[in-house]
């Protein structure tokens, strides 16, 4: 379940502490994989290390016999076409098979289709061409699997046709002839890019060379890895790459260790116009990465098929001189610059239009947007930037007046299936094609109002209200100080980042923006974000507009990416800011959270009989609490996890309870902590909705009934001070964490306590500030000289107590926090044991009487002296807590 903000998924401690130890990383990208599906050390290990593992192209059952026709092709002299696609998978695609035939011998010519004459796809007119120019076989790369009718002419006119496609078929409506598809057979990966089942067919054509060909001397039947291809292979990586990457298939698995092993090759390229390419595109080299290919190279090449014809951009690819390469890419640069102008009027005319819209309309959870005037070449870019605008599925449609027809493009949310909802709404459409994320469509301008109502019903059937709210999705909670190169560095290891392993998202919690400034383009935010007492540098690319924002709130949840910054020779790292989200703004109310400040107004606080009690009983230190043999701490070093002095407690206890496991955060003084639970902690983490307090201060009856909701086993946080949880050692053994906020009284404290939740991780997060906290707190209520003084002048000579509001109020009403019980009945106890007051029972109840007295000594109170005692211990222990060894 997430809610409009930021989430995260749950994640048992010991798996991260498991996997940190076991693979030598830190605990934050321990969670990263463990958040990822990567739960055992060996899968985990493969992942950043391994160049992953190609499968047997062979897998596919039509291999075989789409290998023969090519080879028969060959040897007979036979021409071939390649008839690809316009956008980058389909231009690379057709360019690996072209340099792959033509190093075996073939004669080989390609085409793709114009955008704005043929349409979408393989068209009749086409194949009437490729016919005419005499070829007999003919192959499509990324896309045919829906071209049956084209296709059976082209068996009409008498040519053999393979197709090698990756889009979802559709059942019973296949074209003729051999068909490469990860979806029609069992082949073990299903999310092959176009360029990426080119590659196989190039792969298993090697592997058995076509006899006198021009072909490698070895075979390479036993390559499981990139790195282990043969060089005619491995050379052939970068286009893969680059067709991967730009199609948004998800990057797991073979697309995992194609790209990662091209990512190398494309940095060592020797082609000419993807040398060009990446220095328009200012792209280096030394530093590619899959993000710079998504958004500096791909939108280059998809250009030209947007606004003109893909043909420029497959000649830049297979270019062989360096002239030719440096005029088609700035060719193709001028295109994209062109692409971005268009793009941005669309973009401004499209928001537009939906805020004209009625309120009822603007809440569908599906939008058609529709204009004569937009570029059907840019209407599938505009779609996706709605959707990260709107978070909902979006489909743009050009509309030609001229021939009353609409060609749309549509992008999707996570949830929704796209393809899926074009199939079941066909029948309003001439045709479509695509997948879940991704579609395209053709329709009679007619009928666009219609459907545009019947698919905004559809998606309202098939979305809730929760999954159209925009959320983000982040990987782990950190600490400013984690924020390092190193931990940049660890990272890194994760990429190639894209659809299936997107780039880490990490999110710190309070952080503060200071020396926050535009860039002189005034388009993106330059600052440092501080966080736990640790400042780092900061970008947001398109932010500046948040400038004024900003301000607006003090502390901020900030998701961002961590990543090398390189400058004039020095590195360093720097956030790249994605989102900010005020402090619990979206959070929803915790259950079980007392509403009252600990005051005197508290109904839960102990009262009454119970707190007259206490003069009876209970006024001894505790013996659990004296220095003597400890409890056992059951391996607590397996156990213990110590940051003491590492600042950020709260961003380290967010981290835990946005893990889902039980917290209990043990302090010194619950009224004077309660911030911590009720405004600090960022519960828009939304694991743990019970959250209560445990106070010495509180009654019995809710302490009781706040342990048998702990017994039901729920997931909850407890905030708690030492006092209570060593007079009751049972509320420990409820959680999977105690996190000491502030440093334990004494070892034998520490030791109780951690043996009452012997399977429990124990966190040590205090720093010197929560030690001076402390020690403040155990003199107020431990340093009973003062104390005691002060009760005593509160009391009048001769008036006898009863226990009433009055004396309640008298008593307990210590300033801003309620007083502890326990301390003023310590205080009575001492005055009583000095005969300067009496405490009797009377009709109506105790009564209690100042009694005329000469001053006196307090070390002769038993009470008294075992207090001091107690603390002068403490006060030692405290002295050294910051560096003590707790194993």
């Amino acid at each position: 379940m997430r809610s409009a903000g930021w989430y995260t998924s749950p994640l048992p401690y010991d798996i991260v502490r498991r996997l940190s130890r076991e693979l030598g990383t830190s605990e934050i990208t321990a969670s990263v994989l463990a958040r990822r599906g990567y739960t055992q050390t060996v899968d985990a290990a493969r992942f950043l290390d391994s160049l992953g593992e190609l499968h047997d192209p062979f897998l596919f059952p039509e291999m075989e016999a789409v290998c023969e026709r090519i080879r028969k092709a060959v040897l007979n002299g036979e021409k071939i076409c390649i008839h690809g696609d316009y956008d980058v998978d389909g231009v690379t695609s057709t360019a690996l098979l072209a340099e792959v035939l033509r190093n075996l011998g073939a004669e080989v010519s390609c085409h793709l289709p114009n955008r704005f004459t043929e349409g979408y796809g393989i068209a009749l007119s086409a194949i009437e061409s490729i016919a005419a120019g005499g070829a007999s076989l003919l192959i499509t790369v990324d896309c045919g699997i829906s071209a049956r009718q084209q296709l059976e002419h082209a068996r009409e006119l008498g040519m053999k046709t393979i197709v090698i496609d990756h889009h979802r078929p559709v059942e019973g409506n296949l074209p003729p002839g051999p068909i490469i598809s990860p979806l029609l057979c069992d082949y073990p990966f299903k999310e092959l890019a176009g360029v990426g089942l080119a590659f196989k067919v190039a792969q298993a054509l090697l592997e058995r060379p076509v006899p006198g060909g021009d072909s490698p001397s070895e075979t390479i039947a036993d390559a499981t890895s990139p790195a282990s291809l043969h060089p005619d292979l491995r050379r052939l990586l970068d286009l893969v790459a680059l067709g991967t990457i730009a199609d948004v298939v998800p990057l797991i698995d073979e697309n995992r260790a194609l790209v990662k092993q091209g990512l190398v090759q494309l940095s060592r390229t020797g082609r000419p116009g993807l040398k060009a390419l990446m220095q328009v595109g200012q792209v280096d080299p030394a530093h590619i990465n899959a993000g710079l290919v998504a958004f500096r190279m791909a939108p280059r090449i998809n250009a030209a098929g947007r606004l003109d014809e893909a043909l420029p951009a497959l000649e830049l690819v297979l270019a062989e001189d360096e002239k030719t390469a440096d005029e088609l890419a700035a060719r193709l640069d001028g295109f994209n610059r062109e692409r971005q102008r268009i793009e941005n009027k669309m973009l401004a005319e499209a928001r537009a239009m939906i805020g004209s819209w009625p309120e009822e309309k603007q809440g569908q959870r599906g939008y058609v947007l529709s204009s004569a005037g937009w570029h059907e070449g840019v209407i599938g870019i505009v779609a996706s930037r709605l959707v990260e605008l709107y978070f909902r599925p979006v489909i743009m449609i050009a509309v030609d007046e001229e021939s009353g027809r609409g060609k749309g493009s549509g992008r999707s949310v996570p949830d929704f299936d796209l393809h899926g909802s074009l199939l079941d709404l066909s029948g309003m459409l001439e045709g479509c094609g695509g997948h879940r994320a991704a579609c395209g469509l053709s329709i009679d301008a007619a009928s666009i109002e219609e459907f545009s109502q019947r698919f905004a019903d559809y998606a309202g059937s098939r979305l809730s209200e929760e999954e159209t709210r925009p959320s983000r999705f982040v990987d782990a909670l950190v600490c400013g100080r984690e924020l390092t190169l190193d931990l940049a560095q660890e990272l890194s290891r994760l990429e190639p980042f894209g659809l299936g392993n997107p780039s880490v998202e990490l999110l710190v919690t309070g952080a503060r923006i200071q020396n926050d400034r535009a860039t002189r383009d005034g388009q993106h935010l330059q600052c440092q974000v501080e966080a736990g007492g640790a400042r780092s540098k900061a970008i947001g690319f398109g932010q500046a507009f948040m400038q004024e924002k900003l301000k607006s709130e003090p502390d901020w949840d900030i998701a961002f990416h961590l990543e090398r910054n390189e400058f004039n020779g020095s590195i360093s790292p720097q956030l790249q800011l994605r989102e900010f989200f005020p402090r619990n703004g979206n959070a929803e109310p915790l259950e079980g959270l007392c509403e009252w400040r600990c005051d005197f107004d508290c109904p839960d606080r102990m009262t009454g009989p119970e707190f007259w009690g206490l003069l009876q009983n209970g006024l001894d230190i505790p013996a659990q609490w004296l220095p003597g043999s400890a409890g056992s701490s059951g391996g607590l070093a397996e156990r213990l996890i110590d940051r003491r002095d590492f600042g950020g407690i709260t961003a380290q206890i967010a981290r835990l309870i946005a893990g889902g496991e039980s917290v209990l955060m043990l302090v010194a003084d619950v009224a004077r902590r309660r911030r911590l639970i009720t405004q600090e902690l960022p519960v828009a983490a939304g694991r743990l909705r019970q959250a209560y307090m445990a106070s010495s201060r509180c009654s019995s009856r809710i302490l009781s009934e706040r342990l048998r909701r702990l017994q039901s086993g729920e997931p909850s946080m407890m905030l708690a001070d030492f006092a209570t949880v060593t007079a009751n050692p049972e509320l420990a053994g409820h959680f999977k964490h105690l996190a000491l906020v502030d440093p334990p009284w004494n070892r034998r404290v520490f030791d109780d306590i951690t043996a009452a939740a012997p399977e429990a991780f124990v966190h040590l997060f205090y720093c010197s500030d929560e030690v001076q906290f402390t020690g403040k707190v155990l003199e107020h209520e431990y340093d009973l000289r003062g104390q005691s003084t002060r009760v005593y002048k509160h009391l009048e000579t001769g008036i006898k107590y009863p226990l009433d509001e009055t004396t309640e109020r008298l008593l307990l009403a210590g300033g801003k926090y309620l007083r502890q019980p326990v301390m003023i009945a310590r205080c009575i106890r001492i005055l009583e044991e000095l005969s300067l007051v009496s405490v009797e029972d009377g009709a109506d109840g105790p009564m209690m009487s100042l009694l005329a007295a000469e001053r006196t000594e307090l070390d002769r109170s038993a009470v008294y002296k075992a207090t001091q005692s107690f603390y002068r211990e403490c006060s030692q222990f405290l002295s050294k807590s910051p560096s003590a060894k707790m194993v």
